[in-house]
């Protein structure tokens, strides 16, 4: 039996790719050093390719305190890519009809590994609301109901992935995050916040392909209340369900 041969490298890419990983992963900027540490290597590894990733327009430098971020550039070149352009063409006219109707912010969010990201969003024409960045990403967990609708409705070994990656951030059983993915699926969305685990007060619809997974979230935040009244709640779930139930059928998938 002949050994394995040796996989060709490609030692500048992936040193690249370990400064553009380490930038998405970290909560603020980073200097040289910090970077340099975070991915083992020594500054002087790195400085070059720091230095062509600025020019590219992958990461942007402060040049007060020389920490380095990442730019927007992944997020624009994901966003041409064929699936996600189609998926925004056939969704933000309804986003921005959904906006108009129920006064309040929406945005369409999509799997991202382990977690979620927001891919659009879409402010109403009102003075006061809650809403998040497009590019932001959020940890898979019940205390988002995107993140809840993007695992529920997902084919039977994702879904058991991802019901296993939310045990692990909550903190319960695999068996109890399945419980209530299976609740979420059974209402068609996430319309009920009285679970105990969420943080922001929000209703969610999965948009459903032709397969029948959910290949992104649309989400309603709402105005931290009290008690919305019975009346209002019931309208924004109407329009939210008839606005999710829209923009699958125009990407092929089902109501």
């Amino acid at each position: 039996m002949n050994p394995e041969k040796p996989q060709p490298g490609a030692p500048a890419l992936e040193k690249g790719l370990d400064l553009l990983e380490a930038l998405a992963s970290a909560a603020r900027g980073m200097s040289q050093k910090q970077l340099a540490e975070r991915v083992g290597r020594s500054v002087s590894e790195i400085f070059r390719m720091l230095v062509a990733l600025e020019r590219r327009g992958y990461v942007a430098r402060d040049p007060a305190t020389g920490e380095y971020t990442l730019t927007l550039k992944l997020f624009r070149i994901a966003s041409q890519f064929p699936p996600t352009e189609r998926l925004l063409k056939a969704a933000l006219p309804v986003m921005e009809q959904l906006a108009s109707r129920v006064q309040l912010s929406c945005h369409l969010t999509v799997l991202h590994g382990e977690q979620f990201m927001v891919i659009a969003r879409i402010e109403p024409e009102w003075l006061m609301g809650w809403s998040v960045k497009v590019g932001a990403v959020f940890p898979l967990t019940q205390q988002y109901a995107s993140a809840k609708v993007l695992a529920a409705f997902q084919l039977e070994g994702r879904r058991q992935e991802l019901a296993q990656v939310i045990a692990t951030n909550d903190r319960i059983s695999t068996k109890k995050a399945l419980a209530a993915l299976d609740r979420i699926s059974a209402e068609g969305g996430n319309f009920s916040n009285d679970d105990g685990y969420t943080r922001i007060l929000a209703y969610s619809c999965p948009i459903i392909e032709a397969s029948g997974r959910a290949v992104a979230a649309m989400t309603v935040p709402l105005v931290k209340q009290e008690q919305i009244p019975a009346a209002e709640a019931s309208t924004i779930a109407a329009e939210l369900r008839s606005a999710a139930r829209i923009v699958s059928e125009k990407i092929g998938g089902v109501s």
